[in-house]
């Protein structure tokens, strides 16, 4: 079948995890915000997307994402390369804006149709995706307001007021939350010993890093290991 006669695949609803993930793959994606906030970065370039915002990801672009509130929700288009009627769509990595009303109701035909027309989006300066990639891409690095402010394009102030706006935290504490979040994760994936994560993550010792954990989740860095490790005690970790 020819992609000129191939019936195109229908979009789905989906909600984004509240963690900073990375995809690439060899088909276009359509996101069109219906719900609460998504970050996106592609290729670095980021928005966020909201009610009625659009994401235009070509295949084959590296992207990052990051759900901000737990009740969010994208209408996902994934659409094959290759197609002559498609791939002019996706020549390059865009943000748009929709209106808001029937985006959810119109078909998805109906939906690539109005793409052309519509205009670039303006939204948020700060995006999250972006920064909580960089900070937990080196978690251990001493990351001063004046650096995170540089990465986020934004004055010291600007941030701050930003952070504490979307996340409730300031600078500080968000800081903590990402070297924990990077830490849980390496204690899920991994078999080092606690002490040294928390080393690799930016904590002091091992005891500051248990007590920050224990606040954070209610529990002891050991015993989120053995609640939540991926492969049983007495085996090694996959290869």
């Amino acid at each position: 079948m020819s992609p000129h006669s191939a019936v195109l695949p229908g979009s789905v609803e989906r909600s984004y995890p509240l963690d900073c993930l990375s995809d690439t793959h060899d088909f276009h994606q359509l996101l069109v915000g219906l719900g609460g906030r998504v970050d996106v970065e592609v290729e670095g370039r980021g928005a966020a997307v909201t009610p009625g915002a659009v994401c235009l990801i070509p295949a084959g672009a590296t992207h990052h994402y990051l759900g901000l509130e737990a009740g969010n929700r994208c209408r996902v288009l994934d659409l094959p390369a290759g197609d002559d009627r498609l791939d002019p769509l996706f020549e390059r990595i865009r943000f748009l804006r929709l209106a808001g009303a029937g985006v959810r109701e119109a078909s998805d035909a109906i939906l690539l149709a109005h793409l052309a027309g519509a205009p670039p989006l303006a939204g948020p300066r700060l995006n999250m995706a972006r920064l909580t990639r960089e900070v937990q891409a080196d978690p251990a690095a001493p990351w001063p307001l004046a650096r995170l402010a540089g990465i986020s394009h934004l004055s010291e102030r600007q941030l701050r007021r930003s952070l504490v706006a979307l996340t409730g935290l300031s600078p500080r504490q968000w800081l903590v939350r990402q070297r924990l979040a990077r830490a849980a994760r390496l204690q899920v994936d991994g078999q080092q010993p606690i002490t040294e994560i928390a080393l690799a993550c930016g904590f002091v010792d091992g005891p500051q890093f248990s007590r920050h954990f224990r606040r954070w989740q209610g529990m002891t860095p050991r015993d989120f290991r053995r609640r939540h490790r991926r492969w049983p005690v007495s085996t090694s970790p996959p290869r």
